[in-house]
C-alpha cells in the first residue's frame, strides 16, 4: 500500500468513562473527541452512546453504557474500536458476597486476606446479544460452585445482520490517568472491528450495552481514586484496500470474519510507519 492509500485510515475518536471510586459507590461521566483526516472523500466518525452518566453506581449496580460509531462521513468507511478497561489488585466478590479464590492459589486454614488478592479488571462490560452475543471473557462456576462475576461480552454478528468482531487483545503501552491503585495507569485493551462497511449517516450497533462496577474488598482504593474505560474508534475508506484473499467483501450478505479484520487492522497498527 503507497502513501496516498495509507492516508485514507483516519483515528477519529475516543470516549472516556470516569469512574470515580468511593467505598461503595462511583460517580460516572463521559467525554468526547475527535481528530479526521481527509482524502478524496471526507472520512470521518464520531463516537455516541446512550449513557446514564449522572447517577452514582453502587457496587454490583448495572447501568446503561452503548458506544456505538456513526460514519460522518462522506465514503463508506470500516470501524474498529479499542476498549480499554482498568485493572486493580484487590479481593473480588461473588453476588452473593464471598471471595473469589484466585485461580492455582491453596487457602490456608483459616484463610488469609491477602490470599484472596488478584490483579483484575474492575468494570463488567455487557452485552445483550443483539443481533447475537460474543464472549472475550464469560462467568464460570469453579469445583466450589462459586460463580465468578467477571465478563466482557460484546454484539455480534449473524448470519443476515452486522456486529462486532472480537480481533485481538492487545497489552496497551498508554497510561490514560496515573490511578493509584490501578496497576499503575495500565488497563487490559481489547480490539474488535465491525463485520460490515458503514455507509455515511449511518451508525453501527452498540459494542456493548451495560456497564457494571464489580464488588471489590481488600484493594487499596481511597476515595476520589478515578479509573477509566476508555473506546477509541478507528476507521478505513471502502476502497482499494489492497489485501488479497479477503473471506468476506464486507457486505451483510459477506461479512468480514476475524482473520479479514485481523489482516485489515495491521494497516492501521501500521499507519504510523508508514506515513
Amino acid at each position: 500500500m503507497n502513501r496516498k492509500e495509507i492516508k485514507k485510515i483516519a483515528l477519529a475518536a475516543s470516549i472516556g468513562l470516569i469512574a470515580i471510586i468511593g467505598t461503595t459507590a462511583a460517580f460516572l461521566t463521559s467525554n468526547d473527541s475527535a481528530d479526521n483526516q481527509f482524502t478524496i472523500g471526507k472520512v470521518a466518525l464520531d463516537i455516541q452512546e446512550d449513557f446514564d452518566k449522572d447517577r452514582k453506581l453502587a457496587a454490583g449496580e448495572i447501568i446503561t453504557k452503548q458506544p456505538k460509531v456513526r460514519n460522518t462521513g462522506t465514503v463508506n468507511e470500516l470501524f474498529f474500536v479499542e476498549v480499554s478497561v482498568p485493572c486493580m489488585n484487590a479481593a473480588f466478590l461473588t453476588d452473593d458476597g464471598q471471595r473469589i479464590t484466585p485461580e492455582g492459589v491453596m487457602l490456608s486454614d483459616p484463610p488469609k486476606a491477602e490470599e484472596f488478592l488478584q490483579t483484575e479488571q474492575i468494570f463488567n462490560l455487557i452485552a445483550n446479544g443483539s443481533p447475537a452475543k460474543g464472549n472475550i471473557i464469560s462467568p464460570v462456576t469453579d469445583a466450589n460452585g462459586v460463580k465468578r462475576n467477571w465478563e466482557l461480552s460484546y454484539n455480534a454478528p449473524s448470519a443476515e445482520s452486522p456486529g462486532w468482531v472480537y480481533v485481538k487483545q492487545t497489552e496497551s503501552q498508554k497510561s490514560y490517568q496515573n490511578v493509584q491503585g490501578m496497576r499503575d495507569g495500565i488497563y487490559d485493551t481489547y480490539v474488535l472491528g465491525y463485520s460490515v462497511w458503514v455507509e455515511p449517516d449511518k451508525d453501527t450497533i452498540p459494542v456493548f450495552d451495560k456497564l457494571q462496577l464489580r464488588s471489590i474488598i481488600d484493594g487499596d482504593v481511597k476515595g476520589g481514586t478515578v479509573g477509566q474505560v476508555q473506546v477509541n474508534a478507528y476507521t478505513i475508506q471502502a476502497d482499494d484496500l489492497g489485501i488479497e484473499s479477503l473471506n468476506g467483501n464486507g457486505s451483510v450478505h459477506s461479512q468480514y470474519d476475524q482473520t479479514d479484520l485481523t489482516k485489515i487492522y495491521r494497516i492501521i497498527e501500521n499507519k504510523n510507519e508508514t506515513t
